[in-house]
C-alpha cells in the first residue's frame, strides 16, 4: 500500500459555484477511476469551494503503478462531465515523510 498526496484546484482559483463538492464524491470519482489491479485502500480527504487536497493509500504492485492509476483517476475527475470538471491537477505523487514512517512533519525552530 502507498500514500499518495494528491491537490486539485480550480484553474483561476474561484470557488467552485454551488459550494464545495462532498469528500465522499471524490472518494467514489478516485475509487470509480482507478484502473488495473490498482485499488483505493481508504483515503483522508478535505475539499474546499476551490481546492482539494487528499492522502489516498493506494494498494498496487509498486509506486509506479499507484501514482500512475491515481493520476488517471484524478484527470478523470477533472475532465468534461467528471466530478470536478474542469479543475487542474497539481500535485500528485508518494507522500515521502508516510513513506519514511514518519507520523507528522519535523517541527522547524
Amino acid at each position: 500500500m502507498y500514500a499518495i498526496r494528491i491537490h486539485l484546484d480550480t484553474p483561476d482559483g474561484r470557488p467552485r459555484p454551488g459550494g464545495p463538492v462532498a469528500a465522499p464524491a471524490v472518494r467514489d470519482g478516485l475509487e470509480r477511476g482507478l484502473r488495473g489491479p490498482a485499488r483505493l485502500d481508504h483515503a483522508r480527504i478535505r475539499v474546499t469551494a476551490d481546492s482539494v487536497d487528499a492522502v489516498v493509500f493506494v494498494t498496487a504492485g509498486c509506486l509506479l503503478e499507484a501514482e500512475a492509476a491515481l493520476r488517471a483517476s484524478c484527470v478523470e475527475l477533472a475532465e468534461a462531465g467528471g466530478t470536478l470538471e474542469g479543475w487542474r491537477l497539481r500535485h500528485c505523487e508518494a507522500d515521502s515523510w508516510l513513506a519514511l514512517g514518519l507520523p507528522e512533519l519535523p517541527t522547524c525552530r
